[in-house]
């Protein structure tokens, strides 16, 4: 039997928290796409032609499932941030890339002739690339690295702010973090209970509750429960 791959954002999650991933897998809803990644995924499709607010929301209607006056005003604040940068038409989007080396796989959000582009809602930080997307490109990289055996110019699209930021190849730091978080993965995908990584991030993650409940020791009568 051929074992499952990881998908690249559960990848990006395990260096975030593994215990989310690990807990996210055993619950029973069916992810849901972000809605604000939604709309930048919609206005990103129309990069390289002028972005006409009322044509794509017409077509968020029809993508979100909830599509009101928020949304809305999300979608004309994204692509009034977007009307200041030039940017490059895509020559494919949603590219399915995997890796069999490392056993992960992914969408590439924009692919270009010489490189590709993972799309983001929020704003660019105050220099360089958030740890979390760097993992996400050199991810990607290596995966189109291995199929096509040369290397991409990688890119961030900071939609939020309407910035663009680059990275010419993965460093070697981008490589042990990638490594790391991919170890992460593999164990919790292996159904060991990862400790959680507490930070800024618990604040909004739906499973902060259920921490204590995984790590604190099992009673004698769970224990017997769990036997039978």
């Amino acid at each position: 039997m051929t074992p499952r791959t990881i998908p690249v954002h559960d990848l990006v999650r395990c260096s975030i928290c593994p215990l989310q991933v690990y807990l996210a897998r055993s619950d029973s809803e069916e992810f849901q796409e972000p809605v604000n990644y939604s709309i930048a995924k919609q206005i990103s499709l129309h990069f390289g032609d002028e972005l006409k607010p009322d044509e794509i929301w017409d077509e968020l209607e029809t993508v979100l499932s909830v599509a009101g006056a928020e949304e809305y005003e999300q979608t004309l604040a994204m692509i009034d941030a977007c009307q200041k940068t030039v940017w490059r038409p895509a020559v494919d989007t949603d590219v399915f890339v995997s890796s069999q080396k490392y056993g992960i796989s992914g969408k590439v959000d924009r692919l270009f002739d010489d490189g590709f582009a993972i799309v983001r809602s929020s704003k660019a930080p105050s220099s360089g690339i958030f740890a979390a997307d760097r993992l996400r490109l050199t991810a990607y990289w290596l995966c189109l690295y291995e199929e096509h055996k040369r290397s991409f110019d990688c890119s961030v699209e900071y939609l939020g702010s309407g910035t663009v930021r680059n990275l010419a190849s993965p460093t070697p730091a981008d490589r042990r973090a990638f490594l790391a978080a991919l170890h992460s993965a593999e164990s919790v995908f292996q159904g060991e209970v990862p400790r959680p990584r507490q930070g800024h991030h618990c604040l909004s993650c739906i499973f902060h509750e259920r921490c204590d409940t995984v790590l604190r020791p099992k009673s004698l009568f769970e224990r017997l429960n769990l036997v039978r």
